[in-house]
């Protein structure tokens, strides 16, 4: 055979291997675009998810970061709000504790024009006596020794409940007990001045520490009824105002 027909016939073999092969590779080569592509565009819904993701964990960031600096601000505002409480308790402490004292001094100095003029008779002895549980109790309270005022509060409630001192007695019970974080003991001693005394001028007080004892009680809704009872019943008085302090307190802190 000649040599020019040998690469005849190879040429045409090589040509036909190649168009049989050329399609498979044409398939194979758009599958592998296909599948390529479609990795492409799940790789890009992925990243687009991931951003959309970015932004909202920066979102909340911002938002909770927000929420965190208004809380710090609350809280702020509460903590004032606690002080300036207690600072007017301690003005009302200091008045009634200035009067009280005043009125022993002249008791005392009653007393003693009395024995001045002779011997002492048994009611002079019972009205010095009974000065001096009451002066004893409420030195104990002004130094901040509550239980020895609570004690001494009630035994003078023991020995005069009718005394002319009976309804400050009962008042500074219940704060002693109130100071020694006592809530619902000294819930009941304000509800039993209120009960047994209705017209004592220590009402609005009363009524105003009983809020303030449901309120450390957790019993928040007893809290807001008897604080507007303050409100209402005892407008234009220092009790009042202390009561709708609370009051916007307990708005602020959703009570």
């Amino acid at each position: 055979m000649r040599p020019d027909a040998r690469t005849g016939r190879a040429t045409r073999r090589a040509a036909l291997t190649a168009g049989l092969l050329l399609p498979v590779a044409l398939a194979h080569a758009t599958a592998s675009n296909k599948e390529l592509e479609a990795r492409a565009n799940a790789t890009d819904a992925r990243v687009e998810t991931l951003e959309r993701s970015s932004k909202s964990i920066v979102e909340l960031q911002q938002q909770l970061e927000s929420a965190r600096s208004e809380l710090r601000t609350l809280r702020g505002q509460i903590e004032e709000a606690k002080h300036e409480v207690e600072m007017l308790r301690q003005q009302q402490r200091d008045l009634y504790s200035d009067l009280d004292r005043r009125l022993l001094l002249i008791e005392n100095a009653a007393a003693g024009s009395a024995e001045a003029g002779g011997t002492p008779d048994e009611e002079s002895v019972l009205a010095s006596d009974e000065t001096a549980v009451y002066a004893d109790a409420f030195a104990a309270l002004k130094a901040g020794r509550y239980p020895d005022a609570a004690r001494g509060f009630q035994l003078y409630l023991t020995k005069y409940p009718d005394g002319p001192r009976a309804d400050n007695a009962a008042f500074w019970l219940g704060e002693s007990q109130y100071q020694q974080q006592d809530y619902a003991t000294a819930l009941k001693t304000y509800q039993g001045l209120l009960k047994s005394r209705p017209d004592t001028p220590k009402a609005a007080d009363a009524l105003l520490m009983s809020g303030y004892c449901q309120y450390e009680l957790k019993a928040f809704r007893n809290a807001r009824a008897t604080l507007n009872r303050v409100t209402a019943d005892y407008p234009g008085t220092e009790a009042a105002r202390l009561a709708a302090e609370r009051l916007a307190r307990m708005d602020v802190e959703k009570r």
